[in-house]
């Protein structure tokens, strides 16, 4: 396998684990609560994590960047798992996903607050759009249905997205499975006042639903990290391992019917379809710079 054939391979399997979280995370919370299952989910993903960066012999990180990890971590993992999981417990996996998919466009409005940094007219429409899409998910019959899930969602995309603004700076030191690490380990600490609980509910868990939560640690989490700096490193284009991206609703409305028997309702797969052509407008069009090499996963 030549070396840009394996990007494809490599890209594509990430989107179809981060996919999978969506619809596996519903049926976990079945048994565990939101906060558990955050803790246990990090503290799968850091110990898996920590056997990579320690193979790699990855030196620790420098004191004075410890404040910017912590913070990565709280943002991108601990605030956006809890978020994550509030809102997998009232949503689809379907409809989860498409929520989350504006991330890249909530980070470069960010990038614009923060930064200052120009979008292009084609950007803002795009942002139009997609939040369009959200709008139309939620109507049913005639009014606009937003549930506390549609919120809980929304606060887990700006969570992720304000965690790929903080990997640019981190990226000046680290690259970014070192980044993911050493976050996932602080979100792990952040989340320890739920070990007790978490602690109880794997001790009562029958064996799929350990097996569900070991998944959702490694799979979705490490391995997909892993295998998605893997593409970025050795793709020629960026945007070669992001449009896969695009794939993540599709597979996991595909995954959704499979294993819970569940098929997305009309409108979601309107506004999905809203979203998504959002998303390929801001991609192709949108941005005048990139935001970041990564806007994470589930």
């Amino acid at each position: 396998m030549t070396r840009q054939k394996s990007v494809h391979y490599l890209a594509l399997s990430t989107v179809a684990l981060w996919s999978s979280a969506y619809v596996f995370t519903k049926l976990a919370l079945e048994h565990y609560t939101s906060s558990s299952l955050g803790l246990i989910r990090c503290a799968v993903a850091t110990g898996v994590l920590a056997v990579i960066l320690l193979g790699r012999k990855t030196p620790g990180p420098k004191a004075g960047d410890l404040p910017w990890l912590i913070l990565s971590g709280a943002v991108g993992f601990a605030v956006y798992l809890l978020a994550f999981n509030r809102g997998s417990e009232i949503l689809s996996p379907t409809t989860s996903c498409l929520i989350i998919s504006t991330a890249p466009i909530i980070s470069a409005l960010l990038a614009r607050i923060c930064f200052r940094e120009s979008l292009s007219r084609s950007g803002w429409l795009a942002m139009i759009i997609a939040f369009c899409g959200v709008m139309v998910m939620r109507l049913r019959e005639g009014t606009l249905d937003l549930s506390t899930g549609v919120w809980w969602m929304l606060m887990a995309a700006l969570s992720i997205s304000a965690y790929s603004l903080l990997q640019r700076k981190l990226a000046l030191k680290y690259d970014p499975l070192t980044i993911t690490g050493y976050s996932f380990a602080a979100a792990t600490l952040l989340l320890a006042v739920f070990a007790p609980e978490a602690a109880v509910q794997l001790r009562e868990a029958a064996a799929p639903q350990v097996v569900l939560a070991l998944f959702l640690g490694i799979f979705p989490s490490a391995l997909a990290y892993q295998l998605w700096s893997i593409a970025l490193s050795r793709a020629n284009r960026t945007s070669t391992v992001t449009n896969y991206m695009f794939l993540t609703p599709f597979l996991t409305g595909l995954l959704e019917f499979a294993v819970i028997r569940q098929a997305p309702e009309g409108r979601t797969v309107l506004g999905g379809l809203i979203i998504i052509g959002g998303l390929m407008l801001f991609a192709f069009k949108g941005e005048k710079r990139p935001v970041s090499r990564d806007n994470g996963g589930p």
